[in-house]
């Protein structure tokens, strides 16, 4: 007889149960999420979730329909999402001059771009792009949505919007690009956000709070480590990941942080890229 029917149970039943108590949290794979995830990745931390990864726009439409309880989310979609969501404080995933991997590539003179191919993973940086080129340049051209393919998408339009991993290696070799994070310093002084912790207003403790800020602690500390198990696969060497991550991200989200994400808001805002300019909630504020 098994002794655990005696007592109505069973560790089948244990582990079914422990698995619809775990929580969920969807993880975006760029390198510049690497550190943030560090230590939840290694079990280094202890944490109650189950990670998924997801490109960030699938990541903030999987927390805002309930299928996760924590994302890495595009910084528009905190804004799209009207209150539903809170922030994990101090961290983002943000550049304060050239970003390099948030690149809109041209195939001639910039003033006479029409049309602009934007990469399908991308919606901060689409409506950054789209706040850029008629502020600063005062041009109005047409957009589609493409696959973040460099050369497939300068046939079918005149410049392309491409972010994340590939935008890194395609800047090295091509001359013709603005850096949207550098742009968007040039025109208002302020850091670019790109991204943060965001989760619903219920799931998230402080235990977990404390788990994510650890795992990124743990990952600052690891960079080396980061960037020699990147470049393995990668077409550049660790050193050129290493400096990516300590000079051109930057994953504060201090009261200067904040306020550039705040103007971001705003000149979405007067452009009618969102619906209202939103107050940032933190967890524990």
């Amino acid at each position: 007889m098994d002794i655990n029917s005696l007592f109505g149970s069973s560790s089948q039943n244990r582990n079914t149960d422990a698995a619809l108590q775990q929580k969920k949290l969807s993880l975006v794979s760029y390198l510049n999420t690497k550190p943030l995830v560090y230590g939840l990745e290694k079990q280094l931390v202890t944490h109650s979730f189950a990670l998924q990864k997801d490109v960030p726009s699938v990541c903030a439409r999987r927390l805002l329909d309930g299928e996760v309880d924590l994302g890495i989310i595009p910084s528009i979609e905190y804004a799209r999402a009207k209150g539903k969501l809170n922030i994990i404080p101090d961290l983002s995933i943000a550049s304060r001059d050239y970003v390099k991997s948030v690149e809109l590539f041209f195939k001639k003179d910039l003033r006479k771009i029409e049309t602009i191919a934007l990469d399908t993973s991308s919606r901060t940086s689409a409506t950054l792009v789209k706040i850029l080129m008629q502020e600063k340049y005062e041009l109005s051209p047409a957009y589609k949505q493409m696959a973040p393919d460099l050369e497939t998408m300068l046939q079918e339009a005149d410049a392309a919007l491409i972010i994340g991993d590939k935008a890194l290696h395609y800047q090295v070799d091509y001359p013709n690009k603005l850096d949207l994070a550098a742009e968007w310093n040039d025109m208002t002084g302020l850091p670019f956000v790109f991204a943060f912790w965001a989760g619903t207003k219920s799931g998230i403790d402080e235990a977990d709070i404390k788990a994510v800020q650890e795992s990124y602690r743990l990952g600052a500390e690891n960079i080396d480590a980061i960037s020699e198990a990147f470049a393995k696969n990668q077409p550049f060497d660790a050193a050129f990941y290493a400096d990516y991550l300590n000079q051109n991200i930057s994953f504060r989200f201090s009261e200067e942080e904040q306020e550039g994400l705040l103007e971001f808001y705003r000149y979405a805002f007067y452009y009618g890229l969102i619906e209202f300019i939103p107050e940032l909630n933190f967890y524990g504020a």
